[in-house]
């Protein structure tokens, strides 16, 4: 009598190998069918990569060459009608330039400049390429370039007849108006071409190795000629005759052809207009893979049998085959659920305690991921979304806005004056003053003003923190662009009243900038740089404001980037000079003083105005080198006059707000006197009362230092800022200097007024006023009746370089003014 563990692997035998031999032979067609697709995912994914690599460097070198195009020295060459100006001039800084832009962009190994004929008018090259014409007037690459649209890049890639390498030209033509010569509204005319020579070697380095034994890839012109192979083929017997054009005609074609008594299989894919990409993939290659698979079946299906009989024979089904696929799918579900997981338990043996300690690990990942999910996506301070949540928002709703048409804005807002609470109340305080303006944006946003919808998170908050004192808001509406400045008005207009910090007010205004999509860009970096430099425009125009985006904006932005580059250079060049503006008393009507003003002359810029670069200077700290160039530069030329025995003179000298906050200060002016063995009454030092009433304490502390040596401190342009003459008692100011839109529109909005009582007022406090923006007579007499103390202006005499000062020092004035000081009976003839 046969026993149960032998019948029943007789009885399971058949019934199980019978199902794996049929399921064995149909795994293997399906599986040489999978090996075949996979096949043509590999070549297709090769044949994507190449595509995509050369799109890349088209598209490169098309934004790049369409960027030099508008270059201002380019243009300039283009128009210069005089061949002295052009070669003489122009040629070498060009070519300069060109070189520059080699270094950074090597694989453009060759940059030329044609005029319209073709004639080949300047070159740059890597100095190992030959060049055999210059003419290019009947060459295909030149038709090409007069063929195309107007404002469009021409791509051509052939070989290059000077090295014979396989090349891309990348062409753009220049059209100029001449404002020399045309009208502002004439048609620009073709002045010449920008061509950039682009070496594709990156690109055949990827032709080889290839990835199939004794296979490869070449690529061909539009006609099937060759241009370059890998060089696995590129001696393949055969391969020179072989007809590539059947297969050019159409994209992504493929066919069977013979090459050394072998089959290959053979496709083709498009590049470009006249680049073509041939794959030559031997048939040995796939039925190697085929038998590889099949053999591996083989394998699978012996191993299944041998290890499913005994298998079947130890396990019980209903008491541990469907507990592990409960465990089984409840972990695949673990990973793809975000909420809890968790399967029954039926039993005490282990089956069942693995599926509590399944539970356990399940909730405790379950809280764990939450609490990551909060800190990764919530700002820890405010609650709100954090720049990671805004980010992914901001991504998928320019997703949606691309695929439906759709419009909407984005809000960056950064806070005013929010770096002062900090300094002067604590960072504590600055914490507690975010809560409380995240607080006040939530009370004033509606339904569709929210910053960062949640993708899979349910934040229940409206608002995202970036870092800092800087939010952003989405405005996801058809009308964002129309709404976006009522929305913007609102929150600035929230933001006006002032906030209590446990006793203490604070007023915190609010600059934003806005971006529109699709108009003002079309990815996440654009979006938030732009909406950025919006903001920042909004704060120059007075803070408490907002501005769009504009190309203006972006134009601003770029000079601003070009001015930062070049005042670093003259920084360390030291490329100023100082100009000298005479400072008038009053009374006598001759020079008494100067204010030394600094002037930067930069050879590619230009004369540069210091209301351009000083701001500059003071945000990115190279106002401090500057200042103590002036300082020094003011103390020698005082000494060069005196030197010469020339009468005594003094010179103010224009500080910075950054320079005063620097500590010892004052002890840097007293060591710069004792240098140049000068008193203190010899000089002096202007500020504005902006730099005085935001300063912090140190600002302070380096005044009063400076009055105990007994330098006079000057307040510049009063009446553009506060405005207020209550604080002057408590600054040590010693002199006041009205700004000069008050003495040109003296006749308006009683400004006459105005003038006379800040005199006064000045007098009482014992203070001496000078009036700046001295330009005619009229001014002249008001201010003379009035009795203001010191005069400066272009009526006397307007900033000039020290030698010229020299010769006013000590001189009388010209006879008309001397006239009118005796009209107003305040000096006697002669």
């Amino acid at each position: 009598m046969m026993k149960l563990r032998i019948r029943l692997p007789l009885l399971v035998v058949p019934l199980i190998t019978a199902p794996l031999l049929l399921a064995g032979f149909l795994a293997f067609v399906e599986l040489k069918h999978s090996a075949q697709q996979r096949g043509d995912q590999q070549t297709q994914l090769l044949l994507d990569r190449v595509d995509a690599q050369l799109r890349q460097l088209i598209d490169s070198a098309g934004a790049n060459v369409q960027l030099f195009a508008e270059d201002p020295l380019l243009q300039k060459y283009l128009l210069a009608g005089d061949a002295q100006e052009r070669y003489a001039l122009l040629q070498r800084p060009l070519q300069r330039k060109l070189s520059s832009i080699q270094g950074v962009f090597p694989q453009y190994y060759e940059i030329r400049v044609l005029l319209p004929d073709g004639f080949e008018d300047l070159r740059v090259d890597d100095g190992a390429l030959a060049n055999l014409t210059e003419e290019e007037g009947q060459s295909p690459f030149f038709l090409a370039m007069r063929g195309a649209k107007r404002d469009a890049n021409v791509n051509l890639i052939a070989i290059n007849p000077d090295n014979r390498q396989l090349a891309l030209y990348v062409t753009r033509a220049v059209h100029l108006i001449d404002l020399s010569l045309d009208s502002y509204n004439a048609t620009p005319q073709l002045r010449g071409y920008l061509s950039l020579t682009v070496s594709l070697q990156a690109l055949l380095d990827t032709l080889s190795p290839s990835p199939w034994p004794q296979g490869g890839m070449l690529l061909s012109d539009a006609r099937g000629r060759p241009l370059a192979a890998s060089r696995e083929i590129e001696h393949l017997p055969g391969l020179s005759q072989l007809d590539l054009s059947p297969l050019t005609s159409t994209e992504n074609a493929e066919r069977w052809v013979q090459l050394a008594d072998q089959d290959y299989l053979h496709r083709a894919r498009r590049l470009s207009d006249d680049l073509w990409i041939h794959l030559l993939i031997p048939e040995a290659v796939l039925l190697d893979e085929s038998r590889t698979i099949g053999n591996l079946v083989l394998l699978i299906c012996l191993a299944a049998i041998g290890l499913s009989v005994p298998l079947l024979l130890l396990v019980i089904r209903s008491q541990f085959l469907r507990p592990v696929e409960r465990l089984n799918k409840a972990l695949a579900s673990l990973g793809q659920r975000q909420q809890l997981v968790q399967v029954p338990v039926q039993n005490d043996d282990e089956i069942g305690e693995l599926s509590r300690s399944f539970n356990q690990m399940s909730l405790a990942l379950y809280q764990s991921n939450e609490q990551i999910r909060s800190l990764a996506y919530s700002d820890s301070l405010t609650g709100l979304p954090n720049r990671l949540m805004f980010i992914k928002t901001l991504r998928r709703e320019i997703e949606q806005a691309r695929q439906h048409g759709g419009r909407f804005a984005l809000l960056f807002l950064d806070l005013d004056n929010f770096k002062h609470v900090n300094d002067t109340l604590g960072h504590a305080a600055g914490d507690r003053l975010l809560v409380k303006v995240t607080e006040i944006f939530q009370a004033n946003l509606r339904g569709y003003d929210y910053l960062s919808r949640p993708v899979g998170i349910e934040v229940g908050r409206d608002m995202a923190r970036l870092g800092g004192d800087e939010f952003t808001l989405l405005l996801c509406h058809p009308e964002a662009d129309q709404l976006a400045g009522p929305v913007a008005e609102r929150i600035i207009a929230a933001l006006a009243e002032p906030i209590d910090l446990e006793g203490s007010e604070c007023y915190i205004g609010c600059s934003i900038g806005i971006a529109i999509y699709p108009d003002d860009g079309r990815s996440v970096e654009d979006l938030v740089k732009h909406a950025d430099l919006a903001m920042y425009q909004a704060k120059t125009r007075g803070k408490s404001t907002y501005q769009f985006f504009s190309s203006a904006i972006a134009a601003r932005s770029q000079e601003r980037v070009l001015l930062d580059q070049r005042l670093h250079s003259a920084v360390e060049a030291l490329n100023f000079h100082l100009q000298f503006q005479p400072i008038v008393d009053s009374r006598s009507l001759r020079m008494k003083s100067v204010e030394a003003l600094i002037r930067w002359n930069d050879p590619e810029l230009g004369m540069v105005p210091p209301d351009q670069f000083i701001p500059i200077a003071e945000e990115n700290g190279l106002i401090l080198p500057i200042g103590d160039w002036v300082l020094e530069q003011a103390a020698r030329q005082l000494v060069a006059w005196k030197q010469r025995g020339l009468p005594r003179l003094r010179v103010a000298v224009n500080v910075s707000s950054v320079q005063l906050a620097q500590p010892g200060f004052a002890r840097q002016i007293s060591r710069l006197l004792r240098k140049h063995q000068l008193g203190a009454d010899e000089l002096y030092i202007e500020l504005t009362e902006t730099a005085v009433l935001q300063g912090r304490e140190q600002v302070l502390g380096n005044l009063h230092a400076l009055r105990e040596l007994g330098i006079q401190i000057a307040l510049d342009d009063f009446g553009t800022g506060y405005s207020s003459l209550s604080y002057l008692q408590t600054l040590p100011i010693d002199i006041l200097k009205i700004d000069r839109s008050f003495i040109l529109n003296l006749q308006e909005n009683n400004n006459g007024v105005i003038l006379s009582a800040i005199i006064t007022m000045a007098h009482s406090l014992g203070m001496q006023v000078v009036a700046e923006g001295v330009e005619d007579q009229s001014h002249l007499s008001f201010l003379l009746a009035e009795g203001c103390d010191l005069l400066q202006g272009y009526l006397f005499s307007s900033p000039r370089p020290a030698e010229e000062i020299e010769q006013l020092i000590g001189q009388p004035l010209p006879e008309a003014r001397q006239d009118t000081a005796q009209t107003c009976g305040l000096v006697g003839p002669g």
